[in-house]
């Protein structure tokens, strides 16, 4: 086998093996993303700077991709997967030089969920899957979903909890509920 042949067939190795680990983090980076405050504008943000930046790249490379009727596979690869990657690239960075704060909210509920992928077996235990907090900050309401444990089984409506909130580089608000 020719050296540049091997080359290839390892790099074309490595960028699969890569786009598994990036789809591994995403599936990872969801949990955060149900429980990121102001989650729709953050991804909607970091999709539209993906684009901007998709659009910056082919810029950049126009020559080489002229004619575009030649390169349509590359332009459509570098376009798509910059700016559906980029709330991943965005959520970490967010997340990279975050501190921990206590912050104040007025508890509205907690409610465990059940999510199963095939239904219920006859006979079967019915257990919690997670629980679901509804809490109140100023006049808007959150709602943030974990899985380990319920955190306010005593708490009434009305009632001020502290949650603990990391705000990141990027200024949006997580919190951390496991």
């Amino acid at each position: 086998m020719q050296p540049l042949r091997l080359s290839i067939r390892l790099l074309a190795l490595a960028a699969v093996l890569l786009f598994f680990v990036l789809v591994w983090l995403y599936t990872r980076e969801f949990k955060v993303f149900t429980n990121t405050i102001g989650a729709g504008r953050f991804v909607l943000g970091a999709m539209l700077a993906g684009a901007t930046v998709a659009a910056s790249v082919l810029y950049v490379l126009r020559k080489r991709l002229t004619p575009w009727e030649n390169h349509l596979p590359e332009t459509f690869t570098i376009a798509v997967f910059t700016v559906l990657f980029m709330p991943l690239f965005a959520g970490l960075l967010n997340r990279a030089g975050s501190v921990r704060e206590y912050r104040k909210f007025v508890f509205v509920s907690e409610m465990p969920y059940l999510s199963s992928g095939y239904g219920l077996l006859k006979g079967e235990k019915i257990k919690p899957s997670g629980y679901r907090l509804t809490v109140q900050e100023g006049e808007r309401v959150y709602r943030f979903q974990y899985k380990k444990q319920e955190y306010f089984p005593l708490t009434k409506p009305g009632e001020v909890i502290e949650l603990p909130v990391r705000k990141g580089l990027l200024g949006v608000r997580v919190v951390e509920l496991e």
